[in-house]
């Protein structure tokens, strides 16, 4: 099967514009704008953008509210549980500790709070993925999977590793990024990122130019929660198939990535001590959406 044909399958299920920017994708309004849009949703959900004199944030961790300028010089105690929620004969555990919710403040603690609540400002600093150079654009039949592991610093999440994967599974890019503000928690439990990983990492700038010698606006990005994975990259593109959005959720919140790669896949993932692995879970985003074709539409095949 020819790569367009492949593609022209894949773009069955690319997940509608509006859709996008219901689940928190960024857009510009036009081509002349010069600041990304977002669809506004309660102050505090997750990856919320602040007005730029609110210094008030909710920590993701522990959600207590304190005041990200006061970060560094009155540090305040951080107490939560690090893994999600689990029904277990009909009662709700934390599963880092398996005490009941509602028994414990938390399990672990950090110096300081973390959010995801960046400022308005670095909506000016979003770029859109750059226009097909011509009709031969080699980029824009291309199908990628992407994922971004995550760090904490004062500004927020910031983009601390990419991994950039094709249909193939060839790795296209994996690089390290350095943050642009101060880092608070390198999150290394689940971004699997260390200290001596940033010492030659690569400025945000750079990784775009890296970037965009693969992907231009009408490539097909894979993903899961991409919006969030554009966010830290500054990036807006709305040539998706996130694997979160493939299916209306009952309870209305997206599902985990491992939750659907046991579902789809019969796979664990996420298994090590070492942090999540953005080229794994790039992978497992396309084999996602290669299983999810197959059942729905067995008539058109995939394979090469």
């Amino acid at each position: 099967m020819s790569p367009k044909t492949v593609r022209d399958v894949y773009n069955c299920f690319v997940i509608p514009e509006e859709k996008l920017k219901k689940n928190g994708y960024l857009y510009f309004e036009s081509e002349s704008s010069n600041r990304a849009e977002f669809m506004k949703n309660d102050k505090w959900s997750n990856f919320a953008f602040m007005s730029d004199e609110d210094n008030t944030r909710k920590c993701s961790r522990c959600s207590r509210l304190f005041n990200r300028k006061s970060t560094f010089s009155y540090p305040n105690l951080c107490q939560f549980h690090p893994l999600k929620r689990e029904i277990i004969n009909g009662f709700v555990y934390h599963l880092c500790c398996l005490q009941r919710v509602g028994t414990s403040k938390g399990c672990t603690t950090h110096s300081f709070h973390v959010h995801q609540q960046p400022s308005e400002k670095i909506l000016e600093e979003f770029v859109q993925t750059p226009k097909p150079a011509s009709s031969r654009d080699y980029r824009s039949n291309k199908i990628f999977a992407l994922d971004v592991e995550m760090i904490h610093t004062e500004d927020g999440l910031e983009a601390g590793r990419i991994s950039l994967v094709d249909r193939e599974g060839r790795i296209m890019i994996d690089e390290y990024i350095r943050p642009e503000g101060k880092i608070i928690h390198l999150n290394t439990q689940f971004s699997g990122i260390q200290e001596f990983h940033l010492e030659n990492a690569k400025s945000l700038k750079q990784i775009h130019q890296l970037l965009f010698q693969f992907v231009n606006r009408s490539t097909l990005l894979i993903g899961h929660g991409l919006s969030n994975d554009l966010k830290v990259l500054r990036l807006v593109h709305l040539n998706v198939i996130d694997t979160g959005l493939l299916e209306d959720s009952s309870n209305g919140r997206m599902p985990s990535l491992k939750a659907l790669a046991r579902k789809w896949l019969n796979k664990e993932i996420q298994n090590t001590h070492e942090g999540h692995d953005s080229i794994e879970d790039a992978i497992t985003c396309l084999d996602i959406v290669e299983v999810f074709i197959e059942c729905h539409c067995p008539d058109l095949s995939v394979d090469v």
